[in-house]
């Protein structure tokens, strides 16, 4: 099998970090790249310029995939781009198959990755629950493969970066404790998105331990956050490579904020995790996650239960993750290879 790898989204945003670096940093080969946000996007910072990037990756896909004819698209997550690649291809009769459909969060992902569900014909779940969740939508079941979470992978088979570097890039010694912080905007909750983040920065002040806060993704309402993180002058990153985010996530005391990354990937390095507000509403989570409201009060006392509370600590050690094994990637590449690519599978048709 060959790939053809294109490359869009916050992944072009110098904001953001500039993350395309990390894909050529690992030898990837990138077919294309375009940009999907305009001028307006980083000013309004509004679900309108998200809806208009939406409409760019459609347009641009369209045309790389009338000029490609892949055999099949490989489409992840809740990502509006890759939402993008799977409305086109099911347009042009090209098989699709979306990896971690069937779970439930709230804000825009929720929509978005139920909707990619229904433009895919094949189905990667992370677990058997989001496949029965797959099945209540009416997919067809032979076609929905519960193979676990490749994001855990990704972290798995990534070497530590060395303490050396995280002191003195981040300012964090690892063999200390140290609060790891991820906050995203809730799209649907845009008028209180900067009370939330101040929620949070108000817990985490109270304690001397250290802290990074790492940058939102750029979904709207983001800029509040960062203007936050920037004017408080708080120790942050913009964005983290795997490498970075595996030793900070491994070495950290508690993960805190409403990163997905703290459902699925956590658990398999026994960290606990203090799950914030709404973003990740509805999802399964195992039982090293505590969920709290925007509320510094209840954050700082959670805080404190995740760093000092022995018996819960040697209870999240003996956890087993739910979202997977740190080989998920293997099953795909192994179901891909036998799938059957024909017409029969493109006329699709609810099962109810």
């Amino acid at each position: 099998m060959d790939y053809l790898l294109v490359v869009t989204g916050i992944h072009l945003l110098k904001k953001y970090g500039y993350s395309i670096n990390e894909i050529k940093a690992e030898k990837f080969k990138i077919y294309k790249k375009f940009k999907i946000y305009d001028s307006k996007f980083n000013k309004e910072d509004d679900g309108a310029g998200m809806s208009r990037a939406l409409g760019q990756a459609v347009i641009k896909l369209s045309d790389i995939l009338k000029k490609t004819k892949p055999d099949l698209i490989l489409s992840g997550f809740d990502i509006a781009a890759n939402f993008a690649a799977t409305v086109a291809g099911a347009h042009m009769n090209i098989p699709v198959a979306h990896i971690q459909g069937g779970e439930v969060s709230g804000n825009i992902d929720e929509s978005l990755r139920h909707a990619t569900s229904k433009f895919s014909h094949f189905h990667f779940t992370a677990n058997l629950e989001t496949k029965k969740r797959l099945i209540k939508m009416g997919e067809i079941s032979k076609n929905i493969y519960a193979v676990g979470c490749p994001s855990i992978d990704a972290l798995m088979q990534e070497k530590d970066t060395s303490k050396k570097t995280i002191i003195k890039k981040f300012g964090i010694n690892v063999e200390k404790k140290f609060l790891l912080i991820i906050q995203h905007p809730v799209t649907s909750e845009l008028n209180y998105v900067q009370k939330q983040i101040r929620e949070t920065v108000s817990a985490i002040s109270k304690f001397k331990l250290s802290s990074i806060f790492v940058f939102p993704n750029n979904d709207a309402g983001s800029s509040k956050i960062i203007k936050i993180i920037e004017k408080k002058k708080l120790n942050c990153a913009r964005t983290l490579n795997l490498s970075e985010y595996k030793t900070l996530l491994k070495n950290c005391s508690v993960l805190i904020g409403n990163s997905s990354s703290g459902i699925h990937e956590a658990l398999s390095f026994f960290k606990p995790v203090i799950n914030i507000g709404t973003r990740q509403q509805g999802r399964f989570k195992p039982k090293n996650i505590i969920n709290v409201g925007y509320n510094s009060k209840q954050i700082f006392k959670t805080i404190v239960k995740c760093i000092n509370d022995l018996n819960f600590l040697n209870k999240v050690k003996k956890l087993k993750n739910p979202y997977g094994d740190g080989k998920s990637s293997e099953k795909i590449i192994k179901i891909i290879k036998k799938l059957k690519l024909d017409q029969s599978v493109i006329q699709k048709q609810i099962t109810y």
